[in-house]
């Protein structure tokens, strides 16, 4: 088993605050041993899947009673040697904990480095870490099971393997054996198709939570265009400057695909207004998209923001007030006649990049429906190509997920620093 690292990794797994019990875990080789020897037992006495109840000490003093659970290499969440020690849910006593362990060779994980552990060590797969993080993205109201995306995935690769064995059927056998396979492999097709569209919406669901801010200089019409596209009247609107300062933030579903929409504070804004659009800024960590307005788009971004958003969608406001041929070059916007509102939605519907789990389905989904286009113009070669192609993409999404490294990442760096 080949870890990412040779560091030993620790982190409080529990809430902060004060609490009955607190988990602490550590994970990497020597994890048991370092274990061990600050809490004073017998060399070798986690070796194994054991439990243990010791104390852990500083020069004298003893800062807790805790149990350690461990577990060898193999065997483990991360795939690596880990123990977790629980201790009283004392805040004090659990820095000075985590104190202790760094002293004596371990770091602080980072976030979701514990997961990315697992996924190196092949302990989760690629498609598998995507659904666990989107049990934290999930808005209350809706649920979300670990195993679905996973199964119907696997359901799909079932699926292509036997339509492309039939498809390759056909081509090894040529036309003495063609009688009744049409009819065959239409069906076969048939419940290929379904299965890939089944696929691509649950993958849709779990895609992690697409942010997106709506920014821009003051009285651009920014809360107008939150309330028209989430169809509430959640921003307060009105022509006098600052009116937005905390902003709104709204769920909705476009094309299946789950948006975070935020309105946001003016960007020359005085005062309150001003710190309110730079803590926005400073707050952008790459992922997010920003749907940048102002009037006849005559004001740019600001590099600051050019530099921390993921995208910028520049877009000409109030477009029913503006003569077009100063705005042509850009997706013109009116809240009042709905000009450009359908374009955007479109845009905002978009896949998040190509390397993330919702653009592998659509490949995959096409790919299939190519294949089947083929079919029907007796292009077998080609079909069993595309076939083979999806059959692909789909077992590196079960695997390690090299072709969805962006839904990866964004799934770990969404996790907290215990997982």
């Amino acid at each position: 088993m080949n870890s990412i690292s040779a560091e030993i990794i620790c982190a409080v797994a529990t809430p902060e605050g004060t609490s009955a019990l607190s988990v602490i875990r550590v994970s990497g080789k020597g994890s048991l041993e370092l274990l061990e020897n600050i809490m004073s037992l017998e060399k070798n006495r986690l070796k194994g899947m054991r439990r243990a109840v010791g104390r852990i000490s500083e020069e004298g003093r003893i800062v807790d009673e805790a149990v350690a659970v461990s577990w060898p290499e193999g065997r483990s969440f991360t795939g690596e040697e880990m123990v977790e020690i629980t201790c009283h849910g004392i805040p004090k006593s659990i820095r000075k904990i985590m104190e202790i362990l760094i002293r004596n060779g371990a770091r602080r994980a980072e976030p979701g480095e514990f997961t990315r552990r697992a996924l190196a060590n092949g302990r989760l797969n690629a498609v598998q870490i995507i659904a666990l993080a989107a049990l934290w993205d999930m808005e209350k109201d809706r649920k979300v099971f670990i195993g679905e995306t996973e199964e119907s995935c696997r359901e799909l690769l079932n699926d292509i393997e036997r339509a492309r064995e039939t498809v390759e059927g056909i081509i090894e056998f040529g036309e003495t054996h063609l009688d009744g396979d049409d009819e065959n492999i239409s069906s076969v097709f048939n419940e290929l198709i379904a299965s890939a569209k089944y696929f691509t919406r649950k993958a849709s669901y779990i895609e992690k939570i697409s942010r997106v801010m709506i920014m821009g200089p003051t009285n651009s019409g920014k809360s107008t265009l939150f309330n028209e596209l989430t169809g509430k009247n959640g921003a307060l609107v009105s022509d006098e400057p600052g009116t937005t300062r905390d902003g709104s933030t709204s769920y909705l579903e476009l094309s299946g695909r789950r948006i975070q929409l935020c309105d946001t504070a003016g960007t020359d804004g005085h005062g309150l207004d001003r710190t309110a659009s730079e803590a926005v800024i400073e707050g952008l960590d790459g992922t997010e998209r920003v749907i940048w307005m102002s009037v006849g788009g005559k004001i740019s971004p600001p590099d600051g923001l050019r530099k921390r958003a993921g995208e910028i969608i520049e877009i000409a406001a109030k477009s029913d007030l503006i003569d077009e041929k100063e705005i042509e070059q850009l997706l013109n916007i009116s809240s009042v006649s709905g000009e450009g509102l359908e374009e955007l939605k479109k845009i905002l519907s978009r896949v998040p990049g190509s390397m993330s789990l919702s653009g592998a389905a659509e490949r995959i989904e096409e790919s299939i429906k190519e294949s089947h286009n083929f079919i029907s113009s007796q292009e077998y070669d080609i079909a069993a190509e595309l076939l083979r192609e999806a059959e692909i993409e789909s077992r590196r999404i079960v695997g390690k997920g090299e072709n969805i490294q962006l839904s990866v990442e964004r799934a770990l760096a969404g996790m907290c620093v215990g997982k």
